[in-house]
């Protein structure tokens, strides 16, 4: 009996200690998500002739690879459905009835994108603008360019804002963006143009603006953790460094590596 009596006493302790951390992270993280940021933003000239709403193309669809999270169409879809990790739907970003881009500014672009902060200065869920923070001006302008030419798409995605303990917990352990603008950066200067080209500082513009140091690190030498696979090492030290600039051309384009 004694020993059932301390088994009930530990098995009491263990389950006020699990309500007492998960209190805690429930706490935090609404204090995070709650959390208001500055909705000052620096002002980016937009262009409107075709060739760089084209180039605002390829950004978008290239780089910023925001299809994966808004559909093909932009017109958003539910990117998360898990109660447990988070219920989440990207936005639509057309100008068709449910989308933000009949009511955006430029402004609003502007603090969406690189600082992950909504209108009313509360941060984006699941919004990469740690990375979008590096695209310069000009292709910023671009991209909202691009964006604001999209053809209207009828879509009003449920605004579904469900994070559950598994999602609150990895977002206060981990850099996983769900509270996006606690990760981006808020300051000026900014970094420095870099010539477009094909150069290693170009290509480290790129890198950086398309999120792959979100990923590999910020030196690319892997390590992080994806989703319990971990992101390899990119730089020449690394088993990738035995890779020809085809098998780079490969595995970037396709998702396949050298091996099949």
């Amino acid at each position: 009996m004694r020993a059932l009596k301390w088994l009930g006493y530990i098995v009491g302790v263990l389950i006020a200690l699990v309500v007492v951390a998960v209190g805690t992270v429930y706490a935090v993280s609404s204090s995070r998500m709650g959390k208001s940021y500055p909705t000052a933003v620096k002002t980016v000239a937009v262009p409107t002739d075709p060739a760089s709403v084209a180039r605002g193309r390829h950004l978008v669809e290239a780089v910023g690879k925001c299809q994966n999270c808004h559909g093909d169409n932009l017109a958003g879809k539910r990117v998360m459905d898990d109660a447990v990790f988070a219920k989440l739907s990207s936005a639509n970003l057309t100008s068709g009835k449910g989308g933000m881009g009949s009511t955006f500014t430029d402004a609003d672009y502007v603090r969406a994108i690189r600082h992950g902060v909504r209108k009313d200065g509360k941060s984006l869920f699941f919004m990469p603008a740690e990375a979008y923070y590096y695209f310069n001006d000009a292709d910023l302008g671009q991209i909202i360019a691009y964006l604001k030419s999209l053809p209207p798409v009828d879509a009003a995605v449920a605004p579904a804002r469900s994070v559950g303990p598994i999602g609150r917990a990895v977002s206060l352990l981990t850099p996983f963006p769900l509270v996006s603008a606690s990760l981006a950066v808020h300051t000026e200067p900014r970094p420095a143009d870099v010539a477009e080209g094909v150069t290693p500082e170009y290509g480290g513009y790129l890198a950086k603006a398309g999120g792959c140091t979100s990923c590999h690190g910020a030196n690319l030498s892997g390590g992080n953790k994806i989703e319990q696979v971990l992101a390899p090492d990119l730089t020449p030290g690394g088993e990738l460094g035995k890779w020809t600039e085809a098998d780079f051309t490969k595995a970037i384009r396709t998702g396949v590596r050298p091996d099949g």
